[in-house]
């Protein structure tokens, strides 16, 4: 797909007993739910007015002599409590085989991730991702096919088993061919399951397929499984491993990152904001 539609488990909800909870404390924010490293998108959306930045590297084995290195970066920023603007990219790519190499820019997507429904707690629980994938890769390094993209994807998800999680996604997006061709149709189904080990650790498995990645192309059939670990509400790592289980998917792929939330970029209109200001009009007696 355009950035194929990245999307990671939904750690599940943390009790009272976490990190900032046995301190005796009221976190400032909800413990932090990554969108990597997996395919497989939740419907969290980022509170209001908080900036989460998630960035990794990955590592793409097509065969013996064809590899590739990327560097994704997504900045997600929580407009309304239905609403989170999305901004990322490929970052720095490079693809090698046995007689060639090519480096550069990989393409910049832009979405939102939007709130549909929710349970009457307010966790959403259907929601939906639009993006568009714009061509900043080279075509002719064949970082790219050098033509826009429009995808959307719908997200939905459920806890279970009172520690465990499950998230589904279907995408369908009109993707670039290149060269002059048509846009040609691409779907996408997605399955990811996580549980939480502990209040920090969830390790997750997940499948994947992708009707087609090119005009020409077979489908796409991938499983991976990986980890989160998150040291604090703020701050979480992650890493994994994708096997191709199809002829035309990846033979191997190697990835881990990070994700972070570095703060409050509303204002007033955040929810670090309305916490002051609640401070302020109730103080501790």
């Amino acid at each position: 797909m355009t950035a194929p539609l990245r999307v990671q488990p939904q750690i599940p909800q943390r009790g009272s007993g976490s990190v900032a909870g046995a301190q005796g404390l009221t976190p400032a924010v909800a413990p932090i739910e990554p969108d990597r490293p997996d395919v497989t998108n939740g419907t969290h959306i980022v509170e209001e007015g908080l900036l989460q930045m998630e960035v990794g590297v990955q590592h793409t084995r097509m065969g013996m002599n064809q590899q590739s290195v990327g560097t994704p970066l997504t900045v997600r920023i929580g407009i309304f409590e239905w609403l989170e603007a999305r901004a990322g990219t490929d970052g720095f790519l490079r693809q090698t085989d046995e007689v060639s190499a090519a480096t550069g820019l990989g393409n910049v997507q832009l979405g939102a991730k939007v709130r549909l429904f929710a349970d009457p707690g307010g966790i959403p629980v259907l929601s939906i991702l639009p993006t568009v994938n714009l061509p900043v890769a080279s075509a002719s390094k064949g970082l790219g096919s050098g033509e826009l993209d429009l995808t959307v994807a719908l997200l939905t998800g459920s806890d279970f088993w009172r520690t465990s999680h499950v998230d589904f996604n279907y995408g369908i997006g009109a993707i670039g061919a290149g060269q002059g061709r048509r846009h040609f149709t691409q779907h996408l189904v997605s399955v990811s399951v996580s549980h939480s080990v502990t209040e920090q650790l969830s390790p997750y498995i997940e499948g994947f397929w992708f009707s087609r990645q090119d005009p020409d192309g077979d489908h796409v059939v991938s499983i991976d499984a990986g980890l989160i670990q998150a040291f604090t509400a703020r701050l979480a790592v992650d890493g994994g491993v994708s096997v191709g289980l199809s002829d035309a998917a990846p033979n191997l792929s190697v990835f881990g990152g990070i994700s972070v939330i570095v703060g409050d970029v509303l204002g007033d209109h955040g929810v670090l904001a309305r916490q002051r200001k609640a401070a302020r009009l109730h103080p501790q007696r």
